[in-house]
């Protein structure tokens, strides 16, 4: 069988995928990490002889659905079907900012799929210059019960939206109402800022990944706010 997780809360879908994987292991499975070009070879696996130390086998992957078609009759996605009926087989996959509605999957996949909360979306929306207060309010608020990372990387993407809409280019994604909401917020900005915006959370990101960053998230979050709010 396959188990899939997903949705925009990337954060807290691999959060669930990792947790359920030290879960199989602290019950004694061995645990298989593969890349998708390796689906194949599970099977091969599972009909080789039981390690001397493990008597079953979970296996992990991550990102497959950009390796599917909606045409079923592709090898890789027959072999998905092969997987996701075989009730003695335990397959994981973590797509990464993935909607259900965009997944190829075959039909019988087990999909958890994990939504931010609404008030996410009411803190990106306090995200315009002039805006400082309400939106620092909100911030402290919402980093109480949402991972900041996410909060961060939802931020990043709002103003990249924004950027888009500036210079008229859409996003197929997006759709018409939610257009019509980023082009209201996108007035409200200059198309310097919005650049110089997106630039300042880059350099954070990049900070961030070589703990190059004096500073927590949320203080960053709050300082860029500060300088473009």
């Amino acid at each position: 069988m396959l188990t899939v997780f997903c949705g925009e809360d990337s954060v807290s879908a691999f959060n669930h995928y990792s947790a359920l994987k030290s879960n199989y292991k602290n019950r004694g499975f061995q645990i298989i990490d593969l890349e998708s070009a390796e689906l194949e070879d599970i099977l091969l696996w599972m009909g080789q002889t039981e390690s001397l130390f493990f008597s079953k086998k979970a296996f992990f992957t991550s990102n497959l659905n950009k390796k599917l078609s909606r045409k079923s009759n592709l090898k890789i996605n027959q072999i998905v079907d092969t997987l996701i009926k075989d009730k003695n087989l335990e397959v994981f996959s973590w797509e990464q900012e993935v909607s259900s509605r965009y997944l190829k999957f075959p039909k019988g996949a087990t999909i958890k799929e994990f939504k931010p909360s609404e008030n996410i979306f009411k803190l990106l929306d306090t995200f315009y210059p002039g805006n400082l207060k309400i939106f620092l309010s909100l911030l402290n608020n919402v980093s109480l019960s949402t991972d900041v990372y996410f909060i961060f990387t939802m931020l990043s993407r709002q103003v990249r939206n924004l950027i888009l809409i500036k210079n008229d280019v859409t996003d197929p994604k997006i759709q018409r109402w939610q257009y019509y909401k980023l082009k209201g917020l996108a007035d409200k900005w200059t198309a310097q800022s919005l650049q110089k915006t997106y630039e300042s959370l880059y350099n954070i990101e990049v900070m961030q990944k070589t703990s190059a960053n004096p500073f927590s998230l949320v203080a960053s979050i709050e300082l860029i706010s500060c300088y473009y709010l």
